[in-house]
């Protein structure tokens, strides 16, 4: 046990105890004896602090950098890391996994096709601290600046270690304070990422529901995150997770209507069973077609529409003439598009999105889902990229005309397979004569085909 060396304490010892000795010679015995005591109880205070660490600190962090090298250089494998970019978890995780060997680490990311090899440190920055200070397109993909990003996306290359056991590593970004684990890898990182990539799709849907015994709640997924309405108190809550080999895994455990829920492991049969308490699962639910044609990517070409609608887009077309361009693209979905360049970087959102000479653009669109094959259009009045610029300049405010009316439009939507369209016919209730066939996937030259 610590000795109590307050000085307080030595001093009340002798209160009313002392002997009573007046003048200038008694009180200099009386202070001299306090201060040789106070200083042999101080020395004895140091000493036994001296006693609790045996070794010193530059020592002990040695010890931890050199046993966290070896722990991490000792799986061939290498391990899995679990990646939450963002201090306000806005992306959810990332799959990662990393080799080890000497002074260098091969990196693998669900996010990537190809892995990367650059050099890592252990380091005492304030603690101790993982580095992948050596430029690495793939660990660094959140943590790279750019003129839209200044800040980048608040990823992490620098990691203080928290923890360290034979198979879990825990680390805190040292930039955004996540907390993130690393796991040891039984198969090697590379199959490790494809079988992430395995689960990712098979538990891909636009469309989920929390099923807890007979109860039964739609959850949101926005890229790596649930969102669902507590029945509670009405409020959204949001839960950040990241795919694993097994299934989803939340950044921290949640409390659903009393359930205590940390993730849903993959299954066959489509439900997908929380791993804490099996009584709550996770199921994919079938999209109505309204929800299909506001979730995925569909093409508008001029052999699709009727001749009333054909007008509307040839008003447009001859306005991207006028500046000397070819109307490439035009689509309606999200316009967050792969594919279409820098349109991979927009919002996301809903609306008509296009491509003139070297120029996009998107108009947003305000689509409410009425019925199961019924939905309504009411232009936003915003834009993205040039879509503005188009709509006041080039007359593309006649292709919103088309697709919005003057005051919303609302259509019946029919298609060839209403689980899984390749096409969807959008004819318009307020006027029959304005309709559009849509198709799922890129089509270029739209006035050609």
């Amino acid at each position: 046990m610590k000795k109590n060396c307050k000085l307080n304490n030595i001093r009340s010892l002798f209160v009313g105890s002392a002997p009573s000795l007046r003048g200038r010679a008694g009180g200099e015995a009386v202070l001299s004896f306090l201060l040789l005591l106070s200083t042999l109880l101080f020395q004895s205070c140091l000493k036994d602090q001296e006693d609790i660490f045996d070794k010193s600190s530059s020592l002990r962090m040695q010890e931890v950098l050199d046993k966290t090298k070896a722990t991490l250089t000792s799986n061939e494998n290498g391990w899995a890391l679990d990646y939450y970019p963002d201090r306000n978890l806005t992306y959810g995780g990332i799959a990662y996994a990393i080799q080890f060997k000497g002074t260098e680490a091969t990196v693998y990311s669900q996010e990537y096709e190809k892995s990367e090899t650059s050099l890592y440190k252990l380091t005492n920055d304030d603690g101790p601290v993982l580095s992948f200070d050596s430029y690495n397109s793939v660990m660094h993909a959140y943590a790279t600046p750019s003129s839209d990003e200044y800040e980048a996306q608040d990823g992490d290359f620098e990691f203080i270690i928290m923890d360290v056991q034979d198979d879990l590593i825990t680390l805190k970004g040292k930039r955004n304070g996540n907390t993130m684990y690393m796991h040891r890898l039984n198969k090697p990182a590379e199959d490790y990422i494809n079988d992430v990539l395995d689960i990712k799709e098979k538990m891909r849907s636009s469309k989920y529901a929390f099923v807890i015994d007979n109860d039964t709640i739609i959850v949101k997924r926005n890229l790596n995150v649930f969102t669902f309405t507590n029945p509670k108190d009405a409020k959204n809550i949001d839960i950040p997770f990241v795919t694993t080999a097994t299934g989803f895994e939340f950044y921290d455990s949640v409390d659903i209507m009393g359930k205590n829920v940390t993730g849903f492991t993959y299954s066959e049969d489509g439900i997908w069973a929380n791993p804490a308490d099996k009584s709550v699962a996770l199921v994919s639910l079938p999209l109505t077609l309204p929800e299909i044609l506001m979730t995925n990517t569909w093409s508008i070409v001029a052999s699709g529409m009727s001749e009333t609608a054909l007008k509307y887009f040839n008003v447009a077309k001859e306005g991207s003439a006028a500046e000397g361009e070819t109307i490439n693209y035009m689509i309606l979905g999200p316009n967050d598009i792969t594919g279409l360049g820098s349109i991979n970087g927009y919002s996301g959102a809903f609306g008509f999105t296009f491509t003139s000479g070297n120029y996009k653009g998107s108009l947003l669109i305000d689509a409410e889902e009425l019925t199961d094959d019924i939905i309504t259009f009411n232009f936003a009045y915003i834009g993205e990229g040039n879509g503005v610029w188009y709509y006041n300049n080039a007359k593309y405010n006649w292709i919103i005309s088309a697709l919005c009316g003057a005051k919303g439009a609302t259509y019946t939507l029919t298609a060839d397979d209403p689980k899984n369209p390749t096409y969807i016919k959008m004819q318009q209730i307020e006027n029959p004569e304005i309709y559009f066939t849509v198709y799922n996937g890129l089509i270029a030259e739209p006035f050609d085909k």
